[in-house]
């Protein structure tokens, strides 16, 4: 299939379904959400059609009002990012809602298309342009296939949610959409980080933005089953190695040995539960620090990467106050940006994992979604994992460019712990 033809039902702002209170119109942003990349994050919830799904008519209408109902406890998702104040005005203009028909593709069969053809999967997310201020922050394309199939398309602005911030308002929706009512005594909420890490009109370093010209960039997907996993871990001494670390470590040590440059790997690290900051454990927006692991050319791996996110963690439960989180924070982006800058000398590796979120349990009606995935990229090299629906296994989405991804692909350690995806 070359390209997905889609028809596009209805297109709206969705505003809450009561208006946001005065006294919480202006959302200052924090330190935190200051230092987190200008763009949109996206992911797409598949869901095959069941015996028992309701009419369309009448599930879309679910959606729109469930989803309506939970932007009063996520009001700032309907307001506009305020570059001059770093702040969002929560002003309830909406959320980008569109409602599409893909009339050329079963979902079952595109999905085993899909799976290999990455690039088809972006058609399903709504479209946002990231370069304009009054943006909406949060896009959402419910997709109606003829066979009765949906794929739910989410972007959401990285300025003011991280990945726990996006699943905790995915499991609210679905919540809302399956009962009617939101959650009672759930102390989610905006604000805190705040009011504790204010951002700073210092000014901070910021990695070159290399979002223009260059390379061709191509997306691939690699699926790691518990045996692969278990194998793996096999491979790591003297530690307790995670999925996460074991998988993140195979793909490094693959582009390393690619490559003949040194290489550095990012580790985004969510802060919750392991700070001693008490009350953040709910706190919406962004609260992770970055792992930064150097890999010299030619050196041994190990078990680098374990170390490296075992240090941060280390790091931010020794860490005693408001300030000595700040001061983590900071080091840890000044750390991340020096890298970035020597991207014509060494090899750089952005990475994230979305793992251990609650994904696979956001049902909207029509039972757990089939498959959660991520779509393509096209700018520079990202690592991406995800839990697989069996909850054993990860899948990697990898960002790389053309001439590598064919190296990559092809060698004999991926191949061995992941075999290629039917065609």
């Amino acid at each position: 299939m070359a390209k997905l033809e889609i028809e596009i039902q209805t297109r709206k702002m969705l505003k809450p379904s009561t208006p946001t209170p005065n006294h919480l119109r202006i959302l200052r942003l924090s330190l935190l959400d200051q230092l987190s990349p200008r763009m949109y994050v996206p992911i797409l919830f598949h869901y095959l059609p069941t015996s028992g799904s309701e009419g369309i008519t009448t599930a879309c209408a679910k959606l729109q009002n469930s989803l309506a109902e939970t932007l009063t406890k996520f009001y700032p998702l309907a307001g506009r990012f305020r570059e001059d104040e770093f702040s969002v005005h929560c002003n309830d203009e909406g959320v980008e809602y569109v409602e599409t028909k893909v009339v050329n593709a079963d979902l079952a069969e595109f999905l085993h298309q899909g799976t290999k053809n990455t690039e088809l999967l972006n058609d399903l997310l709504p479209e946002i342009d990231d370069q304009r201020p009054s943006s909406p922050l949060l896009g959402v394309q419910v997709n109606l296939f003829h066979c009765g199939g949906v794929v739910i398309g989410i972007q959401i602005s990285h300025t003011i949610a991280d990945a726990f911030t996006l699943a905790s308002f995915v499991k609210e929706w679905a919540h809302v959409c399956q009962t009617g009512t939101l959650k009672a005594g759930c102390l989610l909420s905006f604000g805190q980080l705040h009011s504790l890490f204010p951002a700073t009109a210092t000014q901070l370093p910021s990695p070159p933005n290399n979002t223009t010209g260059g390379p061709k960039f191509v997306t691939r997907r690699f699926v790691f089953d518990a045996l692969a996993i278990a194998n793996l871990k096999n491979t790591i001494k003297d530690s307790r190695p995670t999925r996460v670390v074991v998988v993140l470590s195979l793909i490094w040590k693959v582009l390393a040995g690619i490559s003949s440059r040194d290489s550095c790997l990012f580790v985004p690290i969510n802060m919750r539960e392991k700070s001693s900051i008490p009350s953040l454990e709910y706190a919406l927006g962004n609260y992770v620090t970055v792992g930064v692991a150097h890999l010299e050319a030619g050196k041994e791996m190990n078990d680098l990467v374990g170390k490296t996110i075992r240090d941060t963690c280390l790091l931010i439960g020794k860490a005693a106050s408001v300030d000595d989180i700040s001061s983590l924070v900071v080091s840890n982006w000044t750390k991340y940006v020096d890298k970035f800058h020597q991207g014509d000398k060494m090899d750089i590796y952005p990475c994230t994992s979305w793992c251990r979120l609650p994904w696979y349990e956001a049902d909207f009606g029509w039972g757990r979604p089939s498959w959660v995935s991520s779509v393509s990229g096209d700018i520079h090299e990202v690592i991406s994992l995800f839990d697989t629906k069996s909850g054993d296994g990860i899948e990697a989405w990898v960002t790389l460019k053309e001439n590598v991804m064919a190296e990559f692909e092809s060698n004999p350690h991926i191949l061995t712990f992941c075999p290629p995806l039917p065609k």
